[in-house]
């Protein structure tokens, strides 16, 4: 899969190891968004839900939130006239959300090293909808569980979980394994040792 080997190399081209936990990719996703590699993204998540009908992306403010477009302009072009939304948790309370009209969950951000909350209107999804639940990274997992509780909390069906970066040594599968969806990934960093970015062989898993 051209894309996927692309999305890998493009990793190891411009991504740095921040000791021996932290991946900066900020020139890709987090801070510079290189529209190209979103894009190379998005295609290869929708092609991992492929053989389902996706009603909303859902992702985190604000380093997914590209990737989900890309995502959602992937899958459309398969199931239109029946587009996916793309809906994104905020990390704050807009006056917008009045009290009564929204979801809270509790969250860790590993980027802040402190504590978040995710908010999500009650009218953004439906009950019964289909979601694919995308975001940038998977490490420990907990915005990606948050994000999950939040499409319980809405009546929604999980179809997967799909991320662009998945640190394998960390336990991030484990914290979202109770909602029973597949989880792909699409570059495994396996280690950043002596100061490099480590990765498995690109597989869409």
């Amino acid at each position: 899969m051209y894309l996927l080997n692309r999305l890998n190399e493009l990793v190891r081209e411009n991504g740095k190891a921040v000791g021996d936990s932290i991946v900066n990719v900020d020139t890709l996703l987090n801070h510079r968004i290189d529209t190209t590699f979103s894009a190379y993204a998005g295609a290869m998540l929708a092609r991992a839900v492929r053989d389902q009908h996706v009603d909303v992306i859902l992702t985190a403010e604000a380093s997914g939130i590209s990737v989900a477009v890309f995502t959602a302009m992937a899958i459309n072009n398969a199931q239109w006239p029946q587009p996916a939304a793309v809906v994104f948790a905020k990390k704050s309370r807009p006056i917008t959300l009045p009290e009564g009209g929204y979801y809270k969950i509790d969250s860790f951000s590993r980027t802040k090293n402190k504590p978040v909350q995710l908010f999500l209107g009650s009218h953004v999804i439906p009950d019964g909808a289909n979601v694919f639940v995308v975001d940038d990274f998977l490490a420990q997992g907990t915005t990606l569980a948050a994000l999950g509780e939040l499409v319980k909390l809405a009546g929604g069906q999980i179809v997967g979980f799909g991320v662009v970066l998945e640190k394998t040594f960390e336990s991030g599968r484990e914290a979202v394994a109770s909602f029973g969806a597949p989880v792909v990934s699409l570059v495994k960093v396996t280690g950043l040792a002596d100061g490099e970015i480590h990765l498995a062989p690109p597989s869409l898993s």
